[in-house]
């Protein structure tokens, strides 16, 4: 899919270049750019290329409308259990997951979450953790995975709460360099 929207982009230069470069040399370039332009388009080849570059111009931007037009922003809010009139903000629930996932063992690096399902019921938390232990990490991400969905849902009230743990490497080094005191 990467590699189609690359190609279309591409065409799409192109034929905006074709375009824009024949309209500039038809009204701003010299005499004779002038002339070679128009010989150009007088030919049937020549007028086209330049239909079908204005068609895929005109496919270019009509998509981009539709896209900024159906584009919806991502809700900001889930509603527990499918119940419109409770709405609680996700900034909450990222706070009470942070908080929830404070232990000994890890450091907090980045919490995200986002809204899931149809009826907006469901939130997915995402928590990047530093551990600073090697040993044990899959028992440690369950505890925190089981910490994190027992407190979000009990702020909800309603079960609706995933939470996905990541580990990051925790593997650094530090130099440590000791300097003369000087008795002066």
């Amino acid at each position: 899919m990467r590699t189609l929207k690359k190609i279309c982009a591409i065409v799409y230069l192109l034929a905006a270049v074709v375009v824009v470069g024949g309209f500039a040399c038809l009204q701003f370039g010299a005499d004779d750019t002038r002339e070679r332009v128009s010989e150009l388009l007088e030919r049937p080849a020549g007028r086209i290329v330049l239909i079908v570059c204005l068609i895929l111009l005109a496919i270019g931007v009509l998509a981009t409308v539709v896209v900024a037009l159906v584009e919806r922003r991502p809700p900001a809010s889930v509603h527990p259990a499918g119940n419109p009139n409770i709405e609680v903000r996700l900034a909450a629930i990222t706070s009470v997951a942070r908080a929830a996932a404070q232990e000994e063992d890890v450091l907090v690096e980045r919490v995200s979450s986002r809204v899931v399902g149809r009826d907006a019921s469901q939130v997915r938390v995402t928590l990047e953790l530093i551990a600073f232990s090697e040993v044990g990490l899959e028992g440690l991400g369950k505890r925190i995975q089981l910490h994190v969905e027992e407190a979000c849902n009990r702020m909800l009230g309603a079960e609706g709460v995933m939470a996905q743990i990541r580990f990051l490497p925790s593997k650094t080094t530090t130099i440590s360099k000791e300097v003369a005191h000087d008795q002066g």
